[in-house]
């Protein structure tokens, strides 16, 4: 294993920091949802969620240079790759999972795409999306921030939740194994966006888990970021610009 930032003289200062982070990921992010989220929901200040996005784009860029800082480029970029025989894709358990994950990206990302031709599947989309009209993109400004948040959140989260994490729990704290750690990571991961309900958290641990995957049998963080990313910019293509004022009708 290459060295890190942990086998240097520095490395118990270096470790709090980590220690600090997890900490904050696991407990100090839903506290922030539950202080935060009830005042954007009450607030009628027009720019208020551009004001909310541009304090995620800050905290997020915030805590992937900890995590880079602190567990070294390299540890957290690349996947020191594959320990568990249903994570090896030449394997039918692996080519399963595979099978698996492109099904459920498919699921994703077809809606979207004909969405951009569909008026009824845009329709049917905004009023799916109402719940969470507090935070989504509405007015062209917001749209705009949008894309700014989007790919903040492929390369930040994808650092932190998987390429931070995944070392943390292997490596600097717990040495847990692989699977283990996949799940743990995935957990926290899905703690860090209750704020879209119950049922938002727990679709966002198995997001995570897949990420988890792709990270470890692609051995670096490219098409996890990028598929992140894409993934949470598909709300443009499926909602319509002025859908959380609009009357939408079946």
């Amino acid at each position: 294993m290459s060295r890190g930032l942990y086998d240097s003289p520095s490395a118990p200062p270096m470790m709090i920091v980590q220690h600090v982070l997890v900490i904050f990921l696991v407990v100090g992010t839903p506290l922030w949802d539950w202080y935060a989220i009830p005042r954007l929901k009450a607030s009628t200040n027009p720019r208020k969620k551009v004001r909310f996005y541009r304090l995620i784009v800050i905290s997020s860029w915030v805590c992937a240079a900890i995590a880079v800082a602190t567990v070294g480029f390299g540890q957290v970029f690349r996947s020191a790759g594959t320990e568990v025989a249903w994570l090896n894709p030449s394997a039918r358990m692996g080519a399963l999972v595979m099978g698996l994950i492109a099904g459920m990206f498919l699921a994703i990302f077809v809606p979207a795409v004909l969405a951009l031709r569909s008026e009824k599947i845009r329709v049917k989309a905004a009023k799916a999306a109402k719940k969470l009209s507090f935070i989504l993109p509405s007015s062209g400004e917001e749209r705009r921030w949008w894309w700014l948040v989007c790919i903040t959140a492929g390369i930040c989260e994808e650092i932190v939740y998987r390429g931070f994490l995944l070392h943390y729990f292997q490596v600097t704290a717990f040495h847990l194994s692989l699977t283990l750690v996949l799940v743990v990571s995935s957990v926290i991961f899905g703690i860090g966006h209750l704020y879209q309900g119950v049922a938002g958290g727990l679709s966002t641990v198995v997001i995570g888990f897949v990420m988890g995957i792709l990270f470890v049998m692609t051995g670096d963080l490219l098409l996890p970021m990028v598929l992140h990313a894409v993934m949470d910019l598909r709300v443009l293509a499926m909602l319509p610009q002025g859908f959380e004022t609009a009357e939408i009708s079946a």
